[in-house]
């Protein structure tokens, strides 16, 4: 999906956000600079698998590092691991770098379970890559969970402790 689907997607159902060019950015830590000046939480997002190949985004606070076997238990599946860079653009047309859960708009048959922290609904605003990693979207909470209603895709939130 290119980004301007999302975009057009985005004005259709009057869900309003606020658009950042910046430079290509591929970690958190290349990202840091972002967050002082785009207001609100910012994301680290991965995308995992199981050992059955059930297909998981996680989305946590850019701070927090997340202990994959930890995570297995509180979510109750096992053998959490990184998805390939080929698993990702097959399931959701993405590059490595450039993960979001805006991708999901692409998941038609609705096989990735999303994980979204429970730390975000602590936030007036949230930001997230739009399907590429040279551009931010700031978003109400409020709105970014009306996304997943538009397109009735479930949202498992959980409380992924700080390591």
């Amino acid at each position: 999906m290119k980004k301007q689907l999302l975009f057009n997607f985005l004005a259709e159902h009057q869900l309003p956000y606020q658009l950042h060019e910046h430079e290509p950015v591929f970690t958190v830590e290349e990202g840091k600079h972002l967050s002082a000046s785009i207001n609100g939480a910012h994301s680290k997002n991965l995308f995992l698998k199981d050992k059955k190949k059930n297909f998981f985004l996680v989305s946590i606070l850019e701070h927090k590092r997340v202990n994959l076997k930890q995570l297995s238990k509180i979510y109750g599946k096992g053998g959490l691991s990184f998805a390939s860079a080929e698993e990702l653009d097959e399931k959701l047309k993405l590059t490595p770098g450039s993960v979001t859960p805006y991708a999901l708009l692409n998941d038609i048959e609705q096989k990735i379970v999303f994980i979204l922290d429970e730390d975000f609904l602590t936030f007036e605003i949230v930001n997230f890559h739009p399907l590429q990693n040279d551009l931010t979207v700031s978003m109400s909470i409020g709105s970014f969970l009306r996304f997943f209603q538009l397109i009735h895709h479930q949202i498992n939130i959980i409380q992924i402790p700080i390591l």
